[in-house]
């Protein structure tokens, strides 16, 4: 073989090489991200049949299956959610409200909010008596109960530095049934919740919803570990919004 010969093979397969690189470096800038996930779990703090969480789960199903993933979500004590999906060994949270980071000082910064609002909801108070609360500040002259897993609520009382009478409880409808044994005065629950769990059973019967506290807007939260995924879903959920498919 020649050298003219040689050179030019050698010259062929570096071309080749270099062509062979370039396609793969083009097809790489042109293609959409991927991210390689096949499935997320997130942790819920209060059961999955309450509210929230029958509206939130079909919605995330439907948003992640567009882009090829599995969702599913569990229920564990509300505390240990926040801890067990910050740290990653789950995906994330499936319903916080939308300043939660301000209200747990931050505690929990691994958590991205979703940017979607997924629903409103209303802090509410329940009692039996035709109490007159015009607003947060009357609470204090009553026992009460409430979710110890609403950290608005933590804020409210922090706030307004309300320390006695106070029994957090691990579900709302231990809170109810607390109020229907005469044992507090009133309940502090979201307001669709509360009016499902009253109607659930006729022990609560004379049990009404007396004064609307506030509005708190509903989001989930992915662990930062997915951030590549959080503007894929952001632009999904919204999509669906839009489209009515929320509905």
């Amino acid at each position: 073989m020649t050298i003219t010969m040689q050179f030019t093979r050698y010259i062929f397969s570096r071309l080749q090489k270099f062509f062979l690189h370039f396609i793969g470096l083009l097809a790489i800038l042109v293609s959409p991200v991927s991210v390689s996930v096949e499935s997320l779990t997130f942790a819920s703090g209060a059961p999955l049949d309450d509210y929230q969480a029958k509206i939130i789960i079909p919605i995330l199903t439907e948003a992640f299956k567009i882009n090829h993933i599995e969702f599913r979500a569990v229920h564990m004590p509300s505390l240990r959610a926040l801890q067990i999906s910050n740290s990653g060994l789950l995906d994330g949270e499936l319903h916080r409200v939308s300043n939660f980071h301000e209200i747990s000082h931050n505690q929990y910064s691994n958590l991205l909010r979703i940017d979607c609002k997924l629903l409103s909801v209303y802090l509410t108070v329940y009692a039996k008596e035709n109490f007159v609360i015009n607003n947060s500040d009357d609470l204090q002259h009553y026992k009460l109960a409430y979710y110890r897993g609403r950290k608005n609520v933590d804020k409210l009382f922090n706030q307004q530095e309300i320390k006695t009478n106070i029994y957090k409880v691990n579900t709302d409808l231990q809170a109810f049934q607390m109020l229907a044994a005469g044992r507090v005065d009133v309940v502090i629950s979201e307001g669709n919740l509360g009016n499902h769990i009253i109607q659930s059973n006729e022990k609560f019967n004379n049990i009404k919803q007396i004064k609307r506290l506030e509005k708190t807007d509903i989001y989930s939260y992915i662990h930062k570990k997915h951030i590549k995924l959080l503007p894929v879903l952001s632009k999904t959920l919204n999509q669906m919004k839009v489209q009515g498919r929320f509905k």
